[in-house]
């Protein structure tokens, strides 16, 4: 006898699958129009201007409040002190809503991002002699070197090409340690995107191919997307 609650299951998994489509088809074609309208413009600056991942609280995004980051701000000043690190890039810095709130007792905290209102407020509000923003294109601008990058939610919306080109700059910057978002288990292999839209992104899987971290931590999202996790590798054990 046929279940009589399955039509119902298979109706309710068509409807979100309908709603995703919607939502990415959508979520695309703004981010094409803002290529196309503001060509000299980093797109990341126009989606800024437009408040599109704005919620009230942090211009960076929900990926940013309080709540989200309430793991990575537990974590990460006893990663930091395990590791022995004394500098730190923050690659991109946002708003610096979130990292404003945790003690890293750090020598000095670069914090880059490529929207220049963002860095102004930073260091309108934020600099000091060991905290430093910056405006820089972290696909090619020339990067201090630190012990540790962390690029935290920002690959995730970049090309494949253009995360290739900020790897590469990653490693030239002589840097020894990455922290990275990627979604373990995810994605067979890593599709492209326009930068600017969002994917998952399993950064061991093609065509990345990262070895396994030396560390894996659980950001413990309540955001939709799950698996989420911050994984720690040496730069110069990425091919």
């Amino acid at each position: 006898m046929m279940n009589i609650t399955e039509p119902t299951r298979a109706k309710s998994s068509l409807r979100r699958l309908r709603l995703f489509v919607v939502h990415e088809l959508t979520y695309a074609a703004r981010i094409l129009y803002y290529h196309v309208r503001y060509p000299g413009d980093s797109v990341f600056s126009v989606i800024y201007r437009a408040r599109a991942w704005g919620d009230g609280h942090s211009a960076s995004g929900g990926g940013s409040e309080m709540a989200e980051t309430q793991t990575i701000r537990e974590l990460l000043p006893a990663l930091v002190k395990e590791l022995g690190v004394r500098s730190l890039l923050d690659a991109p810095c946002g708003d610096f809503h979130w990292m404003s709130q945790i003690d890293l007792n750090l020598e000095v905290y670069y914090g880059v991002d490529i929207v220049e209102p963002i860095i102004s407020i930073n260091r309108r509000n934020h600099q000091a002699d060991n905290v430093r923003f910056s405006c820089l294109d972290i696909t090619r601008d020339p990067l201090p070197k630190v012990d540790l990058i962390l690029c935290r939610d920002c690959m995730v919306h970049m090309s494949n090409a253009d995360i290739m080109l900020t790897l590469e700059n990653f490693k030239r910057s002589g840097a020894q340690y990455l922290l990275a978002t990627t979604y373990p288990g995810t994605v067979s292999r890593n599709r492209t995107i326009v930068s600017g839209m969002w994917r998952y992104l399993d950064l061991q899987r093609p065509p990345f191919n990262f070895p396994p971290p030396l560390r894996l931590v659980d950001e413990h999202t309540k955001e939709a997307y799950q698996s989420k996790c911050l994984g720690l590798w040496r730069l110069q054990d990425i091919s």
